[in-house]
């Protein structure tokens, strides 16, 4: 079970990774904080993914379960990190 578990967190942390690297701005403007904030994303999710392309440790299902929400949060956000950051107002 958790070699299974491992390949999904594997493939939701690359395509998380994968969708902040194609993000396009279209216009929107360049705010340096989130693009480092941005760029750490991807530092941390890639070496994440290769860590555990390597070496293959035990997952369990919170940890997967962490994949996959922030891979969707990502893909929710379209690759936009700023719309992560900002807080809707009522």
């Amino acid at each position: 079970m958790h070699a299974a578990l491992a390949y999904v967190a594997l493939a939701a942390q690359l395509a998380a990774v994968v969708c902040l690297l194609v993000y396009r701005r279209n216009g929107a403007r360049h705010r340096s904080h989130v693009s480092w904030l941005a760029w750490l994303l991807v530092v941390i999710m890639g070496g994440s993914s290769i860590e555990l392309a390597l070496h293959a440790r035990h997952i369990g299902l919170f940890e997967a379960g962490k994949a996959i929400l922030l891979a969707v949060f990502v893909f929710g956000s379209r690759g936009n990190v700023a719309r992560l950051l900002r807080s809707e107002s009522a």
